[in-house]
């Protein structure tokens, strides 16, 4: 007679303990298999750390040198000479064209309201190098900047007064 050990009660505690062993095999080698992932990831952040360590040190080294040359050399292309006073001329052109500016709005202020203003502010124009009076005439507008005087009273021509300024600021760009 034999006897079938699947079927007797003994015969389960074998499969089990099989079952047992294949789960806790299977636990050590995924735990295993974790340890080492690990260790390559950790080795790989390692590696990737001494890439950054060694292109930052090129990188400093790159910049202290082009920094030091731009500091002696001091290149045109990096530092340009420093722009050339303008003449008499062209202060004096630009001094007029402001003046006439300011003339502009005195008069177009006295059409609007028939009356002079009392300060280039109230006219709307920018006072910077220019002082308005008001006179019995009319008015007195003076041009004060860089050493260059000009005057503008009322009764006289703007256009005579602008004269050629436009054009001895134009030459000065060429």
């Amino acid at each position: 007679m034999s006897q079938d050990t699947t079927s007797a009660p003994g015969a389960a505690v074998p499969s089990q303990k099989r079952a047992l062993l294949a789960a806790f095999d299977t636990v050590i080698r995924s735990a295993a298999e974790e340890r080492e992932f690990e260790r390559l990831a950790a080795e790989a952040g390692r590696r990737r750390r001494g890439a950054s360590r060694l292109l930052l040190v090129i990188s400093t080294t790159i910049l202290v040198f082009v920094s030091v040359y731009l500091y002696v050399e001091r290149p045109e292309w990096a530092f340009p000479p420093p722009a050339q006073p303008e003449s008499a001329e062209v202060r004096q052109a630009s001094l007029r064209i402001s003046v006439a500016n300011a003339v502009q709005h005195v008069e177009h202020y006295r059409v609007q309201h028939r009356r002079l203003p009392v300060t280039l502010e109230q006219a709307g124009a920018n006072g910077t190098g220019v002082s308005y009076q008001r006179t019995e005439a009319g008015y007195l507008m003076l041009g004060d900047g860089d050493g260059v005087r000009v005057t503008f009273r009322s009764g006289d021509s703007l256009m005579k007064f602008v004269g050629n300024s436009f054009e001895v600021i134009a030459r000065r760009s060429r």
